[in-house]
């Protein structure tokens, strides 16, 4: 079953709830999508999101990544390649759906290797990191339910090299999320280093 623009745009003013299939321009990818498209469709997004993750690559060798140029750059690409590119925007189902499927196109050809695979991974994580840092505060409490994970908000004018604190969830998420060394265990601290993380 194949849809063109215009029967997707008459569909959506016609009531359509097929938004609901992608809420959020932030994805885990947890399911696969469902629908039939086109060989052509098919390569398109293929293209587009090998270009995408090229591009991420690229960027991550040449700036420091979160830096205000690294994140400039490879805002303009995914506007080109367009792909959802700011979080929580009403129309953007298409970039959305794209971004879903292509998503799943590049994990079945890149899991031929280990290496594919590792490359793989390694360019999506960058991607996911810049676009959850671009989220502000609200969106991501609404990403964070919208995928059923439970994290408090770190205190403000917490420094971010200390922001391990045992039992919390936040520490491990902000530890992924900002490429920040892993934490010595506590096991291993001493008295006074394991009172300053209870506290």
């Amino acid at each position: 079953m194949e849809f063109s623009r215009e029967k997707r745009l008459k569909a959506r003013l016609a009531g359509d709830r097929r938004g609901d299939l992608y809420p959020h321009s932030l994805q885990f990818y947890l399911q696969p999508p469902t629908e039939n498209i086109s060989l052509a469709e098919f390569e398109n997004f293929a293209i587009d999101r090998l270009k995408l993750l090229k591009v991420v690559e690229n960027l991550g060798v040449s700036y420091v990544k979160g830096s205000d140029e690294y994140k400039s750059r490879l805002e303009r690409e995914i506007r080109k390649l367009k792909f959802p590119f700011r979080a929580l925007v009403e129309d953007d189902y298409d970039a959305r759906r794209k971004d879903h499927i292509s998503h799943f196109i590049l994990r079945l050809a890149y899991c031929q290797s280990e290496d594919l695979r590792r490359w793989f991974i390694q360019q999506e994580m960058d991607l996911f990191r810049y676009r959850f840092n671009e989220l502000t505060g609200d969106l991501v409490e609404k990403f964070l339910k919208y995928v059923n994970l439970s994290y408090g908000a770190a205190q403000v004018g917490y420094p971010w090299n200390n922001a391990y604190v045992p039992g919390k969830k936040t520490s491990k998420l902000m530890h992924i999320l900002h490429g920040l060394p892993k934490p010595a265990p506590t096991d291993k601290l001493s008295a006074n280093q394991k009172l300053l993380t209870t506290c």
